[in-house]
């Protein structure tokens, strides 16, 4: 029971964060666990299940957080997040052939890079807060809108979160890798 506790704790985690992160987005600003949950699913996980837990974190969570920021649950940003996806699987097709720690962190760095890039030119591209100049992708990749936070925070806390939920994976598979103890033998009568 206590092997599958911190696989339950990062479930709690992955939900609390997603919510927190969308009420709460000048606090916590893309603190998002999804793409680390689904990096280290694809690396580590085999058939069903490395698909399973990502999809249901993100069916439940996804069109929560999208209302609570305002967008619908089904829009442009989906864009984003279907090419990230993309992005994730490719990596990850790599790292599965390299399972090692330090690995899976750099994958989870190349991830966040990736992920930045992309989503700042789907908002370039789709967006009319961007005028459509070299200063518009400029502003879709490191200094958003006046008037918006930094978009160089979103690159930060995407890699502080794929960096730091990649660890906690790790950390949990490596627990519930770990062989159960042996049963005391019971004393001779």
């Amino acid at each position: 029971m206590h092997r599958w506790l911190p696989a339950t704790l990062i479930v709690a985690l992955l939900i609390g964060f997603r919510t927190l992160g969308s009420c709460f987005p000048e606090a916590l600003p893309n603190l998002q666990p999804l793409p680390a949950l689904l990096l280290c699913s694809l690396v580590f996980l085999h058939g069903v299940q490395k698909w399973l837990l990502p999809l249901v974190v993100w069916i439940i969570t996804d069109p929560v957080t999208s209302l609570v920021q305002g967008y619908s649950p089904f829009g442009l940003h989906n864009i984003s997040l279907v090419l990230g996806i993309l992005i994730v699987l490719g990596v990850s097709t790599w790292n599965r052939r390299h399972p090692s720690t330090l690995a899976t962190l750099g994958s989870a760095a190349v991830c966040a890079v990736a992920f930045h890039v992309l989503t700042g030119l789907v908002s370039f591209a789709f967006d009319p807060l961007y005028v459509k100049n070299w200063d518009g992708l400029l502003q879709s990749q490191w200094t958003s809108p006046p008037g918006y936070g930094p978009t160089w925070m979103f690159l930060r806390n995407l890699l502080v979160a794929n960096l730091a939920f990649s660890g906690l994976f790790l950390a949990a598979r490596s627990s519930l890798l770990k062989p159960s103890p042996e049963p005391l033998p019971s004393p001779a009568r």
